[in-house]
């Protein structure tokens, strides 16, 4: 029971309730959003509490990524190799509007045009069984921003190097790969 795995990770019923909700919508809500996941619940909570919860509530997201990696461990299909592998790639996430904060215009190589999206820098381990999971991410923030805000300005590679240096103070086996890019 996944709640139960994570639960000391919240100070009140409340906040594990809500914590299920939202783990629970990612995995079977058509649409991801706060309203989105909300309206899959027959008798759930209104919405305002969700987003409450994720905006509100002070958790500990290391400690609850730990936590996960650390339940996949007692899987054998999902646990850590020798003969893994630590894939570091980029994703653009999209997104419609450019108030959301660090959201700026990004070329997408895929779709060869500009959009609207926050850059992600993803580690992700790959079993020898196939299955894989993200085990750590930053998102960049472009120069300008970083300067506006009076932050240190990190590019790809120091962020993938940033990464590669999380996977290691953790003693994760395996390889790496990324491509040229990084």
């Amino acid at each position: 029971d996944d709640s139960t795995y994570f639960g000391d990770l919240f100070a009140v019923e409340p906040q594990r309730q809500h914590f299920a909700e939202y783990l629970t919508g990612l995995m079977i809500a058509s649409r991801k959003s706060v309203r989105g996941i909300a309206s899959e619940f027959a008798r759930g909570t209104d919405q305002s509490c969700l987003n409450r919860f994720l905006t509100a509530v002070d958790w500990d997201e290391s400690a609850m990524n730990e936590r996960r990696l650390e339940m996949l461990q007692d899987d054998d299909s999902t646990r850590y190799s020798p003969h893994g592998v630590m894939a570091i790639d980029n994703v653009l996430i999209d997104h419609d509007g450019e108030l959301i904060e660090d959201v700026g215009w990004f070329w997408d190589h895929a779709d060869q045009r500009f959009k609207i999206a926050h850059d992600y820098v993803f580690a992700n381990y790959v079993c020898t069984s196939g299955k894989h999971y993200p085990l750590e991410f930053s998102r960049f923030r472009k120069r300008a921003q970083c300067e506006q805000d009076g932050t240190e300005f990190r590019d790809h590679t120091e962020i993938c190097c940033g990464l590669i240096d999380w996977v290691c103070e953790r003693g994760i086996p395996g390889d790496f790969t990324f491509d040229c890019y990084f």
